[in-house]
């Protein structure tokens, strides 16, 4: 399960790896977002971006691409 070290946030994460549609218009803080349940696994994607490729691997190996956290932006993501 993803936790930010900062917050505490276990919930709701994104990816650097998929830069936000909107950086100057307070968009989200990536253009991949997700949402965890309690043991770690994905409860729901939400992708602004068209890169099907991307959204599969990160559904696949999350630990990889969700690296900050969509509460307080923090990039200090630990995986328990």
């Amino acid at each position: 399960m993803p936790r930010c070290a900062r917050c505490g946030n276990t919930l709701s994460f994104g990816s650097s790896y998929v830069p936000s549609t909107a950086p100057t218009a307070n968009g989200p803080v990536s253009g991949l977002v997700a949402n965890f349940d309690n043991e770690g696994y994905i409860t729901e994607m939400d992708s602004l971006t068209s890169d099907l490729n991307a959204v599969q691997e990160a559904w696949e190996r999350p630990e990889e691409y969700f690296d900050i956290c969509y509460n307080c932006g923090s990039e200090d993501i630990y995986w328990e």
